[in-house]
């Protein structure tokens, strides 16, 4: 059996054990609420799984298993619920992309499917930075983005379940539950070069940009 020390060893080697709680979600802006604010209501979510399917198949005179596909779940995330209700609002406005609720009519799916990331990040220095210009503040987290070891891109996905919200007569915060489809799943894993922090820094600032935009 390994020693605490050979643990420790590892870890440290490692960078450390992951923990849960260090993570970042980037949502489309969508309305009043940015991908920012979003991450920030953010108290849940997973990073998804894949399955292999396989099938039974004779070869020769021995049966034996052969994959011919794969298939990912729903993800799920919770967010905190602030008097306003934009958070709810914001997902019944996607919602609305999908099915219009005046006319009941769906919509395509180039038109409502987006792309989302979870991020999963270790402990180290972060610095938020505004920057003003005019009217407009861009808001670059580039020193949290360069501590991300894991990333997951999820393709094409949209809000397919808006949970129920429990009130009760018991003292707690409003939380609101959404599942979301996509077509698959990506990882990638950054390096630590200066080189690839500077490309990371560059898109989130595009990103921004493209969010006060549109």
């Amino acid at each position: 059996m390994a020693s605490i020390n050979e643990l420790k060893g590892l870890a440290a080697a490692r960078g450390g054990f992951a923990q849960q709680h260090q993570y970042l979600i980037t949502l489309p802006g969508l309305g009043a609420y940015s991908s920012r604010e979003l991450n920030l209501l953010c108290s849940k979510t997973t990073l998804p799984g894949r399955r292999i399917l396989s099938s039974d198949r004779m070869i020769g005179v021995k049966q034996t298993r052969v994959a011919y596909g794969f298939a990912s779940e729903e993800i799920t995330m919770t967010f905190q619920v602030l008097n306003d209700y934009g958070i709810k609002n914001y997902f019944e406005q996607w919602q609305n992309k999908i099915v219009d609720q005046n006319t009941f009519t769906p919509g395509y799916k180039s038109e409502y499917a987006r792309d989302m990331q979870i991020l999963q990040l270790k402990k180290g220095f972060a610095l938020d930075t505004d920057l003003r210009f005019g009217p407009i503040t861009l808001d670059i987290d580039i020193f949290k983005r360069a501590n991300v070891v894991y990333e997951v891109t999820l393709l094409n996905a949209f809000p397919v379940t808006l949970g129920e919200i429990s009130l009760a007569n018991e003292p707690g915060l409003v939380e609101l539950t959404v599942g979301f489809e996509y077509d698959n799943w990506r990882s990638s894993h950054y390096a630590t070069q200066t080189s690839t922090r500077n490309e990371r820094a560059i898109g989130t600032l595009i990103n921004t940009i493209n969010n006060i935009v549109n």
